[in-house]
């Protein structure tokens, strides 16, 4: 057996906790990263087509309207060549399906999430059908997405709360996974499209980071999230998987 504080917590479930913390910070570095990426490539060439259209709108009978329209239209065209390489870039191949029971990949999530929600002090159940349907899913991709969101809901729970995470299949034969949460309020912004909200001070741009994030994976896999408004102070996360063929 591992050791315990005075607290009763052992040293295993402090390691979980750190691991979660890790992983926020590395989202947020990697969201930092991109936007910084992202400012970099496109400030100078949209200050130089903002600057050339100032002239040409001051001036339109000036005889050096062919010249700014011509800057305009290679600033233009770099500006789309680097965002084209950016994307390429970042966007990494597709792995391969690894198959994976989905009662495993949610023990998996459980034996990782419920301590540390313990150690937030907050209350992880679970509660449906006494086993998931023996299908197999895409197991990386569900396991991460299903992780990530029980990450969030342990963040965004207050302590003395309690997150309920059901389970059943859809008429379907998909999977479904609803994550009841208190202090979670639903999106404005669309969570396939990661539009940014219109208060970037807002505590909620990391809830909708994560959703969107989620969102994406889970759309690869066949799946779906979308975010529902439950009782007063809670809304629920349903994260729909489809079973591999």
């Amino acid at each position: 057996m591992g050791h315990t504080d005075a607290l009763g917590i052992s040293q295993a479930d402090r390691q979980l906790l750190l691991f979660d913390d890790l992983r926020q910070a590395e989202r947020r570095a990697v969201s930092s990263r991109v936007a910084s990426v992202v400012a970099h490539l496109i400030g100078t060439p949209l200050h130089v087509i903002a600057g050339r259209a100032a002239l040409i709108r001051s001036a339109p009978d000036d005889p050096g309207v062919v010249e700014n329209a011509r800057r305009i239209e290679a600033q233009v065209d770099r500006l789309a060549h680097r965002i084209r390489a950016l994307i390429d870039y970042l966007t990494a191949p597709e792995p391969n399906p690894l198959p994976e029971p989905a009662e495993s990949v949610l023990a998996s999530a459980l034996a990782l999430y419920t301590p540390v929600a313990r150690e937030r002090g907050v209350t992880l159940e679970t509660s449906g059908a006494a086993s998931l349907p023996q299908t197999n899913v895409d197991g990386t991709s569900a396991l991460i997405v299903l992780t990530s969101l029980l990450s969030l809901a342990t963040r965004v729970a207050p302590r003395g709360g309690t997150c309920v995470l059901r389970h059943s299949s859809t008429v379907e034969g998909q999977l479904l996974f609803e994550i009841d949460v208190p202090g979670l309020g639903v999106p404005a912004s669309r969570l396939d499209t990661l539009e940014p909200p219109d208060h970037l001070e807002d505590a909620s741009v990391e809830q909708l980071q994560v959703l969107s994030v989620s969102s994406v994976i889970a759309r690869r896999a066949g799946g779906n999230i979308e975010v529902l408004p439950g009782a007063p102070g809670r809304a629920t996360i349903r994260y729909t998987l489809a079973p591999l063929s």
